[in-house]
């Protein structure tokens, strides 16, 4: 195999114009979503943990606990948007390939502390960058059995921190190498038996993306070698040229993303849509959860082995149908507060998820990847019964989430994290019409940084 030449794509987002509205506004939406994930995220105590030990303070440079920290918090929610399925679609299980957002992310919200830079600018960056981590991850097939964050999410770090800092197109070229020669090849079987490490992988990517732009900058030599070996033969195969580099500025791969509408696995998300739509078809509207006698699911063989009651960790109960569904049918939604530690520990809510039964429905998983379906039936104690199928989740392009939906819930994942005045301002930056606001974004990034500091503090004990 040839060695691959990142130069053209690193050259297209060093000199190309800002990119056209309609892509623009897709950015903004994910910037959105994704900052909302983020402050869900680091309401969680095992976060704060993190930070404490790894320490959160502001350094000149590129602070490893920080951006760690922030990473870990973006996708610790499994809200973490903006992902896209390998365009061959015949991998199984269906894994999305990249996420970049939620690498790119914590590089934003530093650099937006360090300098003077607006909203608009932050925006193009965010969808410069995360252009570059989607190509990478439609561009190769990653390895059966290995996890998403932290392959190519390091790629799209250093694209945000080379465009931040001026670095020209020869620096950013070798960042982009540099970032790539730090995969990190981890298996999809963590999270799915609850392991947390799983988001910590996407802190690291963003940690080592934005470190190499550093890298590059001082002159640190790149191989062109390494990144053709790792994503090419090690890591990914089938690197492609063309699904890189090709049309650059003409197809943008951004706008194949989706974005969650539950803060849970993706492969969960067609039954918690399937049972909205049962709920609204029971008699007077949508049942009181006493009232249900039986949950059946029937969905595609991935989703349906999601079963577990008895989560080891928040993160397991996202991997689990049974406790999503009961989380739904407790809040009417499931935003970053279902599964705080208070919630997760409701008797209702394990009472409720063991009346959940899967199945796998085979025809629904020969379906696949084109579709995810599942089908629910509820069944109350007297008896009464409806039934709704999806074939897909909400949130694909094809059914995009409404602006109002998105906007509710970054409003339920931030909580009081922000106030309500600043998050409300972000809102309309973001989710309003028009360009955004000046500098509303750093004003975010500066109170998120006070709240984390505070919220990850280490307790002192007086000795005696």
């Amino acid at each position: 195999m040839n060695s691959f030449d990142v130069s053209p794509v690193a050259s297209f987002v060093t000199n190309s114009p800002t990119p056209p509205e309609h892509v623009l506004t897709v950015g903004r939406l994910l910037l959105l979503d994704t900052l909302g994930a983020l402050a869900g995220g680091l309401r969680y105590p095992p976060v704060q943990a993190l930070g404490r030990f790894l320490g959160t303070g502001y350094g000149p440079a590129v602070p490893c606990g920080r951006t760690v920290t922030l990473g870990t918090a973006a996708t610790w929610l499994d809200a973490d948007s903006g992902g896209s399925f390998h365009p061959q679609g015949a991998r199984l299980p269906p894994v999305p390939t990249a996420h970049p957002a939620p690498h790119v992310l914590p590089v934003l919200l530093h650099e937006a502390t360090r300098q003077s830079v607006t909203d608009e600018e932050l925006v193009r960056v965010f969808v410069l960058a995360c252009e570059t981590g989607m190509r990478f991850g439609v561009g190769t097939t990653l390895r059966p059995g290995l996890h998403p964050h932290g392959i190519h999410g390091p790629v799209a770090a250093a694209v945000a921190a080379c465009l931040l800092r001026g670095h020209d197109a020869r620096t950013t070229a070798r960042a982009m190498e540099l970032a790539a020669s730090l995969p990190l090849a981890a298996t999809l079987a963590v999270p799915m038996a609850g392991g947390t490490v799983r988001n910590v992988w996407t802190g690291l990517g963003a940690y080592y993306g934005a470190s190499a732009a550093g890298w590059a900058a001082s002159g640190l030599p790149s191989s062109a070698e390494v990144l053709t070996d790792l994503y090419g033969v090690s890591v990914c195969t089938d690197l492609s040229a063309e699904e890189v580099g090709g049309e650059l500025g003409t197809r943008w791969r951004i706008l194949d993303s989706y974005l969650k509408p539950y803060a849970c696995a993706r492969w969960v998300h067609p039954a918690l849509d399937a049972l909205q739509l049962t709920l609204g078809r029971l008699p007077g509207g949508r049942a009181e959860f006493r009232e249900i006698a039986r949950i059946d699911v029937e969905t595609f063989a991935f989703a349906a082995s999601l079963n577990s009651v008895n989560p080891t960790s928040d993160l397991h109960a996202r991997f689990s149908v049974p406790l999503s569904v009961a989380a739904v049918l407790l809040d009417g939604h499931l935003h970053a507060g279902s599964y705080l530690p208070g919630a997760l520990a409701r008797p209702g809510l394990r009472a409720l998820a063991e009346r959940v039964h899967l199945v796998e429905e085979p025809q629904f998983s020969a379906a696949l990847p084109r579709e995810r379906p599942a089908r629910v039936r509820v069944q109350l104690h007297d008896g009464t019964a409806a039934t709704a199928e999806v074939r897909a989740a909400r949130g694909n392009p094809e059914n995009p989430l409404s602006v109002g939906e998105i906007v509710t819930k970054f409003a339920h994942n931030v909580g009081e994290l922000l106030d309500p005045g600043l998050r409300d301002a972000v809102t309309g930056s973001l989710a309003g019409e028009g360009p955004p606001e000046a500098a509303t974004l750093r004003l975010a990034a500066n109170a998120l940084f006070t709240e984390m500091q505070s919220i990850t503090k280490p307790s002192i004990t007086p000795t005696p």
